[in-house]
């Protein structure tokens, strides 16, 4: 093919004459005139240009050499050398049987060429990168002569597309033929094996017709493979061995399926490992729907049966060739190398190396690559808003300054903004290093970025291109060599179908390497090591995989590709535009989903994520919910949260960079927390649960259309169902997790502590894998189960989570409760607080799109004044005579018991105040006419709560005849509905004539101008009972007393004083309280915490001096009961009753949040707190000494 060295400068000066079309293969139109010898291919030519595959930038010659294209295409050229060739021959003997691959080629003569016939053989589809990243989309494309057309088909490594043959057949394409040159001093003969039956091409005098187009170039037909010289060894790249594996008949008789690519994806659906798994869930079992590929892919089993059969017999440890397992493991990793270096078009400059645990790994190894071991270059790293964190937290590290780059309304990268951002650094900084590091696709919106126009920015203002296709690599060609190459790119391998447990990958420039030692020292990383000195090893690729090679996990992620390549990337192109097309258009119709992210369907893959939004309020449902929901009613897996895209998620949802700080502060674990010896197994707050996510769906392209449908009418469900559901599921408060109140237990948790290894072989515990329905059925099951679930809210059941949140973060609860759906639904009309962030709107943008989705944002109000001015509903109040916040921190021991009782010293403390006459006394009218009564505004409370305080009253015989019962009235919701509770038993007993008694109350002004009770005298007066109103500056007094360090331990000591001396004043011989069983729970932690005491507030009990004896009826009754209670009633509640106590959290406040967390858990805590308490709440002495010796008898007696 070359003329003899000698003779190179002739054949050079001859090349340089020829025009730009005699150097390029072309077809010519059947008809057109004959063209002269000296436009016709010429032998002196490139063997690629000869075989259709691109046209030649110069001649080649024995002088000039020729590095990638030749060596990567040659061992796939079908050739044979006639036997009487001359010496030479022997070169190119050579040079097939053991190309040099990204190597020199040697010089060859023509007379080496001359003996050796080419034939147009399947060129293996890792080496078409060479030149498929110069073809167009279209088929032909028309060169600068009218006349003749370059032939560019597209290529299908297996087999032809018989759709686009059909399509093109009769409108486009016309017979064809081409011609080379038979010049006898440049001799090249080509012989094209194909049959008619394929190519529809027959053999003519010089020439060849075609009536299609001409596949030969790029596919494997089964005639070409067929004949006996198709049937030759083809060698490939590879070390310690020496032939590429024989491609028989057999092997094209088992591939003749794989020939159409929905084939292909009809056979992936079955053969994904998981397909047909069943979860068992609370509703009953199902069949598990992944659609979380974007975060990592699943399993294949044929993958899995090969790696078994082929892989793992032959598994060794690499870096050896003595032994077959080393020498087969290392060829394994070497082949897997090259199927990453095909998919991705890497050259002799690029070096491909293996990383670990994905992305995260690639990005680290790259940091330190780019460093040289001064460290000390200055760098600016420029990335887009949407990066992941891999891509984000480890150049922090590096950059002497981060600057992002906005985005547009179509979520792509802004590159006007990327223009201005890279002037403004080059005048800053001047001839600083930049980094460029953008995302190909965002793994939040699934938008796609266009790579090239960003990467051609950068270069023009001399940055480094860096890309991350963790998101994108399953889904999108990778063109690291492109019109404008890239400078790195890395992915993660598990994320593409079929890739689990595979390694990530980093493809980099070598020239951008600085770093001369690994980044990880240990074995495979040294050329030699002595006692005093070590010596690494110059080739990065092996420099940087040190270690034991995950040789199973790159085979693996080999195939995957491999899989990927062999759909078709064309392919899955259109598949995933038709998924998102479909599932935008559905969404649209769900008036309460928002999806996040621009509107554009096109360009995108099929990645959504979105928020539900409760109906009739403005806030959302928690993420977490909403994906156990799809779990439990559909076995529907998605994924919940931000995403491990922190910056980009927090714009999405609307967070700005001051409420962001906010959720920081409310969710952060406490620094002073023993991490060590508390053995915490994550980092959590009680507030974890306040922490904004949003729920993420994404569909694997090779889905079917129904399975879509299914799917997008499942989470149209969820949707509009969401709230019939609610109450049937707790949330953890530290860690945001939602479970249904039934499935607190994994049940089908697989165990490896059932494993056992007995001389009979594996034993493990037999699963019994339940029928499951199919998805249309799920949905109709549904139906049913939200009418159920929505009949059965029974709102005195459902714990009060609102409790839970600390009142300081009130305003960052940001999702919807189940007690707030269930007083919707009982008519309470309850005021939901308004959410503390809008998402993003993505205003229209001219592609084609769904533009309605957009408007739903719009219903969406934004929080006003009033509502951030609103008090929580759920605020917990000082109730009744004692006070039960200790306002204080720092307050002494002795104040975290101030609400156990009265006592002698405490009425005599008061007694000695100046204003103890102030009182105004309301007088019972006896003798009141019927009518008169019945206008009285007496509530009656309900059943279950008035049995359980007679209950009480009877049992411990808290009432008798002749008592005088004073109720404690503070004007809180406890105390005033124990007034009418006990009014109403009295009733009952005077109807029964069984106990008599009379009924009271007695208020005590503290003095505090935050404070106003008295509302409470004339509603009394309506009420016709004996009321003392007692006035006492406690507030004034607590200012004036030095060294007082707890305002609410002295205000509720006094309080007790002055209703301990007012009763015996009036005569009256009872106090009843108004303490519930919060109360006591909260008192018992507290005492235990504090005082390291086994105490709480007493059912009952006589004071000292046996004049007065206390009473609490409402032990039994929990606090959401006395609320529902007082609201239904419109009872004449006194808010802020204890204003000193609102202003810190106090540690009541505390422990209550901490009870109201657990019960979210254990719905039935209150219940067994109750049993516990029980032995405590019997003692009935007033003495510190006698309580405790009691309530140890207690404890003891109950055993």
């Amino acid at each position: 093919m070359n003329e003899p060295t000698s003779s190179s400068s002739t054949s050079n000066d001859r090349t340089k004459k020829k025009s730009e079309s005699s150097k390029c293969f072309y077809a010519f139109r059947t008809g057109l005139p004959e063209f002269p010898d000296n436009s016709e291919i010429q032998g002196n030519h490139d063997l690629l240009t000869a075989y259709g595959l691109g046209p030649v930038e110069r001649a080649f010659n024995g002088t000039r050499r020729v590095k990638e294209k030749m060596s990567a295409f040659l061992p796939h050229v079908i050739g044979e050398l006639h036997l009487d060739a001359t010496k030479e021959a022997s070169s190119l003997r050579a040079l097939i049987e053991k190309p040099p691959i990204h190597k020199e080629i040697s010089n060859l003569s023509s007379s080496a060429m001359q003996g050796f016939k080419l034939s147009a053989g399947p060129v293996d589809e890792r080496y078409r990168h060479l030149f498929e990243r110069k073809q167009e989309v279209d088929v032909l494309a028309y060169s600068e002569k009218s006349n003749m057309i370059r032939i560019k088909p597209p290529y299908d490594p297996y087999g032809p597309n018989q759709k686009f043959l059909q399509k093109r057949r009769n409108d486009l394409l016309k017979p064809w033929s081409f011609r080379l040159s038979t010049d006898p001093v440049r001799s090249l003969t080509a012989h094209v094996l194909l049959s008619p039956s394929m190519t529809g091409m027959s053999e003519t005098s010089g020439s060849f017709q075609y009536t299609t187009v001409p596949h030969f170039l790029t596919n494997c037909g089964d005639s070409l493979l067929d004949s006996p010289l198709a049937k030759k060894k083809r060698m490939g790249s590879r070390k310690f061995a020496e032939n590429v594996p024989d491609v028989s008949t057999d092997d094209v008789e088992k591939s003749e399926n794989w020939n159409n690519s929905y084939e292909l994806l009809s056979w992936m659906r079955n053969d994904e490992i998981g397909s047909d798994a069943v979860m068992e869930g609370p509703f009953g079992p199902r069949k598990v729907v992944y659609c979380d590929y974007t975060a990592s892919a699943r399993s294949f089993s044929s993958i899995e049966k090969y790696i078994q059969s082929e892989v793992l017999p032959f598994y060794g440890n690499t870096h050896s060739s003595v032994t077959v397992t080393a020498e087969q493991t290392t060829l394994f990793m070497h082949e897997a190398k090259q199927e990453i270096r095909a998919m991705s078009g890497c050259g002799d400059q690029d070096s491909v190396i293996f990383t670990g645990s994905g992305s995260t790994c690639a990005v680290e190894l790259l940091v330190h690559l780019l460093q040289s071991e001064a460290g000390n270059e200055d760098v600016v790293v420029i990335h887009s808003i949407q990066e992941h964190h891999s891509n984000l937290l480890p150049w922090r590290k590096l950059a002497k300054e981060m600057r992002s780059v906005e985005e547009l309304e179509s979520g792509h990268v802004d590159l006007d903004n990327l223009k201005a951002v890279l002037k403004e650094v080059r005048e800053n900084h001047g001839d600083i290093k930049i980094i460029g590091a953008f995302c190909a696709c965002s793994n939040l919106t699934g938008v796609l970025i266009d790579v090239q126009s960003v990467t051609k920015i950068l270069k023009s203002c001399n940055a480094i291109s860096i890309w991350d296709y963790a998101s994108a690599a399953p889904y999108i060609p990778i063109t690291f060599n492109g019109e404008t190459p890239l400078d790195a790119l890395f992915f993660s391998g598990h994320k593409l179908p079929g890739g689990v447990s595979s390694p990530g990958v980093l493809i980099v420039k070598k020239y951008l390497i600085q770093a001369t030692k690994p980044k990880r020292i240990g074995g495979g990383t040294v050329f030699f090591v002595n006692d005093s000195d070590e010596w690494f090893l110059k080739e990065v690729e092996h420099r940087e995989e040190g270690g034991t090679a995950d040789a199973v996990g790159a085979v693996r992620l080999a195939m995957a590709v491999k899989m990927k390549r062999a759909v078709g990337e064309e392919t899955i192109k259109q598949l995933e535009e038709t998924i998102s097309r479909r599932v935008f258009k559905s969404f649209n119709k769900t008036n309460n989903l928002v999806l996040l992210g621009p509107s554009t369907v096109e360009g995108r893959l099929p990645v959504l994520s979105f928020l539900i939004r409760s109906p009739n309020s403005n806030l959302f449902f928690h993420h977490n919910y909403i994906s156990v929901l799809l779990n439990d009613l559909f076995g529907i897996q998605t994924r919940a949260g931000c995403m491990c895209a922190g910056p980009y998620a927090q714009k999405l949802l609307g967070i700005d960079e001051e409420l962001s700080r906010e959720f920081v502060n409310a969710i952060q674990e406490s620094p002073d927390l023993d991490r060590t010896h508390l053995r915490r197994q994550a980092e959590y707050s009680q507030q974890e649960f306040l922490r904004p996510g949003f729920t993420r769906i994404s569909f694997p392209y090779f889905f079917t259309m129904q399975q879509v449908d299914d799917i997008v009418s499942a989470v149209e469900f969820v949707a509009e169902h969401a709230s019939d559901f609610l109450h049937l599921y707790q949330v953890n408060t530290e860690t945001g997790e939602w479970h249904h109140q039934n499935q607190r237990v994994f049940h089908g948790r697989r165990w490896l502590g059932y494993i056992q290894f007995t001389p009979s072989g594996l034993k493990t515990k037999a699963k019994i894998v339940p029928d499951v329905t199919d998805m249309n059925t799920c949905l109709r099951l549904a139906q049913t189960l939200a009418l159920e679930a929505s009949q059965s809210i029974n709102l005195s059941k459902i714990p009060d989570g609102r409790v839970a949140v600390n009142e300081k973060f009130q305003r960052l609860r940001w999702f919807v409760l189940p007690i707030e759906i269930a007083e919707q639904r009982a008519g309470r009309n309850s005021q939901l607080q308004g959410t503390v962030f809008i998402p993003r709107k993505y205003s229209d943008v001219p592609v084609k799109q769904i533009p309605e989705i957009l408007g739903k944002l719009d219903e969406i109000p934004k929080p006003s004044e009033n509502d951030a001015k609103e008090e929580s509903t759920c605020q917990v109040i000082c109730d009744d005579v004692v006070c039960l916040l200790k306002c204080d921190d720092q307050s002494t021991k002795a104040g975290a018991t101030e609400n156990v009782g009265v006592d002698e010293s405490e009425a005599e403390d008061v007694k000695q105040m100046e204003d103890w006459n102030k009182r105004v006394i309301v007088k019972r009218i006896e003798n009141l006419r019927k009518e008169e009564e019945r206008k009285q505004e007496w509530q009656i409370p309900p059943l279950e709560m008035y049995k359980k305080v007679t209950d009480v009253i009877h049992q411990l015989k808290m009432i008798r005849n002749g008592d005088k019962v004073l109720v404690c009235l503070s004007g809180g919701k406890d105390s005033l509905s124990l007034l009418h509770i006990l009014r109403h038993y009295q009733q009952r007993c005077n109807k029964a004539r069984s106990t008599s008694f009379q009924l009271g109350a007695i208020t005590v002004d503290p003095g505090s101008a935050e404070f106003n009770p008295r509302p409470l005298i004339e509603y009394c007066r309506k009420l016709n009972i004996d009321y003392f109103y007692e006035e006492q500056d406690i507030i004034g007094a607590a200012m004036k007393t030095p060294g007082l360090r707890s305002i609410c331990a002295f205000c509720s000591r006094m309080k007790r004083g002055r209703l301990a001396a007012a009763a015996q004043f009036h005569g009256w011989n009872v106090l009843a309280m108004g303490q519930h069983l919060d109360d006591l729970a909260e008192s018992f932690f507290i005492a235990a915490f504090q005082n390291g005491n086994l105490s709480t507030m007493k059912a009952q009990y006589t004071t000292k001096d046996n004049q007065l004896r206390v009473i609490r009826p409402l032990i039994m009754v929990r606090e959401k009961a006395l609320r529902n209670f007082a609201e239904e009633k419109k009872l004449p509640v006194v808010a802020e009753n204890c204003p000193a106590c609102f202003n810190q959290a106090t540690e009541r406040h505390r422990i209550k949040q901490l009870l109201a967390q657990q019960e979210l858990i254990f719905p039935d805590l209150f219940n067994s707190l109750r049993s516990a308490l029980k032995p405590l709440l019997l003692v009935v002495s007033a003495h510190t000494s006698e309580m405790r010796t009691q309530a140890v008898q207690n404890i003891v007696n109950s055993s």
